[in-house]
């Protein structure tokens, strides 16, 4: 039985090597003989058709007209052209006509001004000089003003031949709005009215145009739309108002570029910087708002709508404070009885606006700073509480999309911010399975609780682990990326997977 065995390994061993051999020896490559590759075109030496050459024995001046003066008439090779020349070049402008003969005169032209009349120059340009050996005209140190209409006529015929002098020039540019030239002015429209600029360039060759903003495209700036030299604002904001800018560029010099200041009146735009302030008994508290507002407004601070006079007890301040100006209310010394609503009101001549602050001595609601995302669908969200009091309690709430409840987790750990005081680090990890999720909190001093915190969206993607599949998908990569593979049967294999396969069919059958 022993030596059976050895015999189906032999023959495993021997069918696995040829195998293999076909496995490894690179795929014949070579393309089916074209059944056409053995027919040869027979090259007949002599063509079976004799097509005659042209006969150059054809008179071509029987197609000559003669004239009426005598000899025969002349001829003109184009009737228009154009030559260009940059500034500083010189430019050679030339009658292309053929039969000339001394019955015949050339004359210039250059607009309607006759400049030369045969071999007499009369232009009294000191840089233009006819060429005697065919009556052209050249123009040294090329300007801008000798760019037009150059026509030659041949006396006493009735021809002429025009050609058009272009000098390139750099360009210049001009911003207009309907009626006026407004480069480098300022402009001053109402919130809602429309505006309209135009940029017009010049220059050989036409420039283009480019619109921008402080290096902003203005296809970022709502409103704003760009058609070409032409922009439009259809209903002018406050965020309109800024410097519009125009550059022509025709890659000749340097590129030109003109400017507009725009100014939008509008009626005051006042948001609150916290809308919930927290303190204390006896501690100092600063109520802000922000506004914005042009032309400038008068500031009021109002509590039950009665304005607020500065003294021992109030303090009113304003500064500018990035690109909006921020005003402040100082209450000192705080008690029971100020806590509350207070406005913060801004008007002008176009309206007012006003913003609500509340004094409390419950915690703020908290402010998302954001979550990070860990293993195993692990998910760590941080927010910051401004409470003077220490906290009793702090609650998480999330939901998934689509959920109707909200699920809550106590008790959540709120740290003290390590430099600023009345600031709390909140920072939990929660396990959320994938998908959309809303997440808020809500905290709880000495005092009272806090509103909600606004909802925050979670997006917990899929993660994948080391699961079977993928360790399938290993095993196959790395068959993939070794040896070569190969159909048998309708199945892919490869050298190693054929090779266990025979040794397993010879132990199966001994």
């Amino acid at each position: 039985k022993i030596m059976e065995f050895w015999k189906y390994l032999f023959l495993c061993s021997l069918v696995v090597g040829l195998i293999a051999q076909g496995l490894t020896k690179p795929a014949d490559t070579k393309e089916p003989k074209d059944e056409y590759d053995d027919y040869e075109m027979q090259k007949d030496d002599g063509d079976e058709y004799n097509y005659p050459d042209e006969d150059t024995s054809v008179d071509k001046s029987l197609n000559t007209e003669y004239n009426s003066v005598g000899g025969i008439e002349p001829m003109l090779e184009v009737l228009e052209t154009e030559v260009e020349a940059k500034p500083g070049e010189s430019a050679r402008i030339v009658c292309r006509a053929k039969n000339l003969s001394n019955k015949t005169v050339i004359t210039w032209y250059f607009g309607e001004n006759l400049i030369a009349m045969g071999p007499s120059l009369l232009s009294s340009s000191s840089r233009m000089h006819l060429n005697p050996s065919d009556l052209s005209i050249v123009i040294n140190n090329v300007q801008q003003s000798d760019e037009g209409i150059y026509t030659c006529k041949i006396l006493p015929y009735d021809m002429s031949m025009k050609t058009k002098l272009s000098v390139s020039s750099s360009p210049t540019v001009q911003i207009f709005d309907t009626v006026r030239d407004v480069s480098g002015s300022s402009r001053t429209y109402r919130e809602g009215e429309k505006i309209t600029l135009e940029c017009r360039p010049k220059g050989n060759p036409e420039p283009t145009v480019t619109w921008s903003s402080h290096g902003i495209r203005l296809d970022r700036i709502t409103g704003v739309k760009v058609d070409g030299g032409r922009l439009s604002i259809a209903n002018a904001e406050y965020h309109h108002a800024r410097v519009y800018q125009c550059l022509a560029d025709n890659s000749i010099g340097k590129p030109a570029h003109e400017s507009v200041t725009i100014h939008v009146h509008y009626s005051p735009k006042v948001t609150a910087h916290r809308h919930e302030v927290n303190t204390g008994e006896g501690y100092d508290a600063e109520l802000f708002c922000n506004f914005k507002s042009d032309p400038v407004g008068r500031i009021y601070w109002l509590r039950h709508k009665n304005p607020l006079m500065e003294g021992t007890k109030y303090r009113v301040t304003q500064e500018q404070h990035g690109h909006h100006n921020r005003t402040a209310l100082l209450v000192r010394q705080v008690k029971k009885e100020d806590l509350g609503v207070y406005q913060c009101q801004v008007d002008n001549r176009l309206g007012q606006q006003d913003a609500n602050v509340s004094l409390i001595y419950e915690p703020e609601p908290a402010h998302f700073d954001g979550y990070e995302l860990q293993p195993e669908h692990l998910v760590v969200l941080n927010w910051t509480v401004r409470s003077i009091q220490p906290f009793s309690e702090i609650l998480l709430y999330y939901q998934k999309s689509n959920d109707k409840q909200w699920t809550s987790e106590k008790p959540i750990v709120a740290e003290k911010h390590k430099e600023h005081s009345g600031i709390w680090i909140i920072q939990h990890r929660v396990k959320l399975s994938p998908g959309t999720w809303h997440a808020r909190v809500r905290s709880k001093n000495t005092e009272g609780w806090s509103k909600y915190s606004e909802s925050q969206t979670i997006n917990v993607p899929i993660i994948y682990t080391d699961s079977e599949d993928q360790l399938f998908e290993k095993l196959d990569s790395t068959e993939t990326s070794g040896a070569s593979r190969t159909l048998i049967g309708g199945f892919p294999t490869s050298l190693p997977t054929i090779i266990v396969a025979c040794l397993l069919f010879c132990v199966r059958w001994t």
